[in-house]
């Protein structure tokens, strides 16, 4: 037996960026998987050759592009080349993102710049010129990568501080896109097993407070990220907008 057809993505066409590892390489892979077309974007560009070339393998369409999602029109030529290569723009990740943990009273103005050019302004200028071309092309679905620590006091304050802006940016842009079909949303993982927190990983009592915190008593696996994202860029969410889907194992009920 075959899928429910609202969850039917065959023949979409968008990109994932930070695509190269991580939770971007399951949304690129599971996109593809359930029949879309995919523009694997990551700032390595091996990482996300790799990841489009192991979704050809298996059968499906990918290509890759190295682009620094900071910077202005290096995300124009994201749109641009997964249009042009593609075939269009039906769905668009901003997923791309850096962690860096410190004291507040120790961050450096650098330090504090850099995370939110990536975490947040990077989601801006995706979202923006993304937002563009559906409008201009009878709309589309946007999907950015926030987290919980946008709504609950658990790690560093510039990703913290970043993230919150990610989700109600997803809002604003979601109440503003409305009437052009362009559907914006977002989710929130939690304690996710990924290259980016594995480094934070590596004290046995780091882990096992977020197990602790974790009701379902598990870290999550990228994978886990899959099914929302699909939901999230498939007909299924058509009645869905200006959402934050929360992914954590129950980590924010208590």
């Amino acid at each position: 037996m075959s899928g429910h057809s609202v969850f039917d993505v065959s023949g979409k066409r968008g990109y994932v960026t930070g695509g190269g590892s991580g939770l971007g390489r399951a949304i690129a892979l599971g996109m593809a998987e359930a029949g879309a077309a995919v523009m694997v974007s990551d700032i390595n560009q091996e990482a996300a050759r790799e990841v489009a070339e192991e979704i050809r393998v298996q059968h499906g369409e990918a290509r890759s592009l190295a682009i620094d999602v900071s910077q202005k029109d290096q995300v124009e030529k994201l749109i641009q080349t997964t249009t042009e290569e593609l075939g269009g723009l039906d769905f668009a990740f901003n997923n791309a993102g850096i962690l860096k943990l410190g004291k507040p009273e120790d961050i450096s103005q650098s330090d504090w710049q850099e995370e939110l050019n990536i975490d947040l302004t990077g989601v801006f200028l995706c979202c923006q010129t993304a937002g563009r071309y559906m409008i201009d092309h009878g709309g589309g679905k946007i999907v950015n990568t926030a987290s919980i620590s946008g709504l609950v006091v658990n790690s560093g304050l510039t990703y913290s501080t970043a993230k919150a802006g990610v989700i109600q940016l997803t809002r604003v842009l979601a109440m503003r896109w409305a009437r052009h079909g362009v559907y914006v949303n977002c989710f929130s993982p939690g304690y996710i097993r990924t290259g980016m927190t594995a480094p934070h990983l590596t004290r046995p009592e780091v882990e096992k407070e977020m197990l602790r915190q974790t009701p379902l008593r598990r870290l999550g696996e990228p994978r886990d990220l899959v099914g929302a994202a699909l939901f999230l860029a498939s007909p299924a969410s058509d009645f869905v907008t200006g959402q934050n889907i929360i992914v954590d194992g129950g980590v924010t009920l208590t």
